[in-house]
């Protein structure tokens, strides 16, 4: 009787080990290859959008730490927001009432090209 028994919970071990496994196995096979990390943005790209930031006189408004105004939103952790990818900044600062069909902010639509990417990647970089 105790080797039926030890047989018997031997089984059930097995088939309990087996089923987990087969949970692991089909978990790794739905989840798919790991994701990669966004590359970290260009030092020299965020140095250029601080200058954009700085020369079109956003600090007027925009607060960044303990310098700038108060007017406009605190951008201190602007890039924290993980809705706030370079789109979605580069939409902001041409075309605020896109997001927000109430801000005062005006459109900056002279900031194009290059200088709306690198200040994109400024506001990205900053998380607090």
């Amino acid at each position: 009787m105790k080797t039926q028994m030890k047989t018997h919970r031997g089984t059930v071990t097995l088939i309990a080990g087996l089923a987990v496994y087969g949970c692991l196995l089909v978990n790794a096979a739905l989840a798919g290859p790991p994701k990669k990390k966004a590359p970290a943005p260009d030092p020299k790209l965020i140095a250029a959008g601080k200058k954009v930031y700085d020369t079109n006189g956003c600090k007027g408004c925009h607060k960044i730490g303990d310098e700038g105004g108060t007017s406009g939103p605190d951008l201190t952790k602007v890039g924290a927001d993980p809705k706030h990818t370079p789109k979605w900044l580069q939409d902001q600062v041409v075309n605020p009432k896109a997001h927000n069909p109430n801000a005062a902010m005006p459109p900056f639509d002279k900031i194009k090209g290059k200088d709306l990417k690198a200040l994109a990647a400024y506001l990205g970089s900053l998380k607090g």
